[in-house]
């Protein structure tokens, strides 16, 4: 039942990936995110994702007997999903530095070009920062999500033995 549970987040997982690839709003991320740490914190999440579905798997054929060595393996993961919020935090900060640092360097309020150069230099510091905060927020829900449906199980085994 674990694996099938952690099979649907996963299709769930992957087509909200397809929609946003069909939609162009992974090349707007791309675009936008000038740290591309919304990349990296997808790229962990994926990973971790599947080294819970293999966690989900194990203890459906092999029941109690993977249900033990799993126990550490989860402490791991769950500092994992603590730490996408964590790089998401790093970009809006790193977002609103890039922002505020180039932003103003350079700008004459009497030249409405440099003051247009500001603006979109801004916009690029704060989609930094939306994105990864937003990257960070989502992945690492989704993250802990999977760990607590498959934390719930492990207890259940564990109890019946």
């Amino acid at each position: 039942m674990i694996f099938l549970r952690w099979l649907l987040i996963f299709m769930l997982v992957t087509l909200g990936s397809v929609i946003m690839y069909l939609a162009d709003f992974i090349d707007k991320i791309n675009a936008a995110d000038v740290t591309k740490l919304s990349f990296v914190i997808y790229v962990i999440f994926m990973v971790f994702t599947l080294r819970v579905g293999s966690d989900a798997w194990r203890l459906y054929k092999m029941g109690d007997a993977s249900a033990k060595a799993m126990l550490n393996k989860q402490e791991s993961a769950w500092f994992v999903s603590d730490m996408l919020l964590t790089i998401g935090m790093i970009g809006t900060v790193l977002g609103f530095i890039y922002m505020l640092g180039t932003s103003f360097g350079e700008i004459r309020m009497d030249d409405v070009e440099t003051v247009r150069s500001a603006l979109i230099t801004m916009g690029a510091g704060m989609s930094t920062a939306l994105y990864t905060t937003a990257a960070g927020l989502i992945c690492s829900m989704i993250l802990k999500l999977q760990l607590f449906l498959l934390g719930q199980e492990l207890d259940h085994v564990l109890a019946d033995k």
